[in-house]
């Protein structure tokens, strides 16, 4: 940075140790938030379905803990199912200790079961396994995603592990917040699904669990991840740099799109978003067509009808941080697909540290598409 410029930094928090997160999830599912410990919850002979998130990097020690619980109350392990949907950057889990492992297939009709009609009307199908299942476990990240608004294990469940088109609708209706949530909640408790567990997020791996009845481990859940996760600096900056993903885990687009929608809430108005990152990939439908619609077209009309697409929220939320902000992104995204997205492809990291240095005011944020962020003076300079 140049002299006198003026930096603040955000770190995220470490993960705990692998002795301590096993201790700590332990002692969540032994005094969960509204009710009793998971040991109560099953009985030798039920079949259990463990909903995981694919979101949660290496998820395997997580789930050791649970279907230990969950053996020695009896349960057999080849009547654990673990459903989860396609993973976004991990291989996926095996049953390494006997239980089955079922990737969920939204459009396969017959491994979707009808449950029931929620109060505002929407008819409500989930995967199979979870239907059938005596006791459904979800087990889900915490956090706050600038594109799909609060996560948890209640969203893993619904629409998570719904058909593909209540999925595609709620893509639509992000905007929706707690009514989302509570629609999730409902869902859940027509299912039975009553004991949640939500994992806070560190850098590193998990820096703390919290298991019991969604509303609470939303609520308790939320609040730790706000706690962790906050960076609020005096004022916006010039130029803001942001980390996305981590050693273990390069994240995605979703990802990329969250940091830099993020770092709107950071910069100023004509600014520099300087984005760090190791994504990559091929353009969904949706970014594929902003990237073909050329600088006098790239606004939202270009995504009518491309509503439905996957990466409709991430076209979405591209141009807001456009309109915003000048972006100079490193990945691993073809560098012409870069440009035709209306950014700045750069080649090393050393690029992104000199546009930092040209300016009086710099906020550097690891990690950003993970982080809450406002800043205490929006009104100043």
């Amino acid at each position: 940075m140049g002299e006198g410029a003026e930096v603040e930094v955000f770190s995220p928090p470490a993960g705990l140790s692998a002795h301590a997160a096993e201790a700590a999830l332990r002692a969540a599912l032994e005094a969960p938030q509204g009710y009793p410990p998971l040991r109560q919850n099953v009985v030798p002979g039920d079949r259990v379905a463990i909903a995981l998130d694919p979101d949660l990097a290496g998820p395997r020690a997580i789930l050791d803990v649970v279907t230990d619980v969950l053996e020695a109350a009896g349960v057999e392990p080849d009547a654990i199912t673990i459903v989860e949907a396609v993973r976004h950057n991990d291989p996926p889990v095996s049953g390494e200790r006997g239980e089955v492992f079922e990737v969920h297939d939204p459009s396969d009709r017959d491994r979707l079961a009808y449950l029931a009609t929620t109060a505002k009307g929407s008819r409500v199908y989930l995967n199979r396994t979870l239907t059938d299942a005596d006791v459904v476990i979800p087990v889900g990240l915490l956090r706050r995603d600038p594109l799909v608004g609060s996560h948890g294990p209640w969203s893993v469940l619904f629409p998570g592990l719904s058909d593909a088109e209540t999925r595609a609708s709620h893509r639509l209706s992000r905007d929706a917040g707690a009514t989302a949530d509570d629609e999730a909640f409902e869902v859940g408790w027509l299912l039975g699904s009553q004991f949640q567990v939500g994992v806070v997020p560190g850098s590193d791996g998990p820096a703390g669990f919290v298991a019991g009845v969604a509303e609470d481990v939303r609520d308790a859940g939320l609040a730790a991840v706000e706690r962790a996760w906050s960076f609020r600096p005096e004022a916006r900056a010039e130029a803001v740099v942001v980390g996305v993903g981590d050693a273990d885990s390069p994240g995605d687009l979703h990802d990329l799109v969250a940091a830099l929608m993020v770092a709107t809430k950071l910069v100023r108005r004509g600014g520099r978003i300087v984005a760090l990152s190791r994504v990559g990939g091929e353009l969904g439908p949706a970014l594929g067509r902003l990237a073909s619609a050329g600088d006098e077209e790239r606004t939202r009309k270009v995504l009518r009808g491309h509503e439905a697409d996957a990466d409709y929220a991430l076209a979405r939320g591209l141009l807001d941080v456009l309109d915003w902000a000048d972006v100079y992104l490193l990945s691993r995204l073809d560098p012409d697909a870069v440009e035709n997205l209306g950014l700045i492809p750069l080649d090393r990291p050393e690029e992104g540290a000199r546009l930092a240095s040209r300016a009086s005011s710099c906020h550097l944020v690891s990690r950003a598409d993970r982080v809450f962020a406002e800043v205490r003076d929006p009104d100043a300079a």
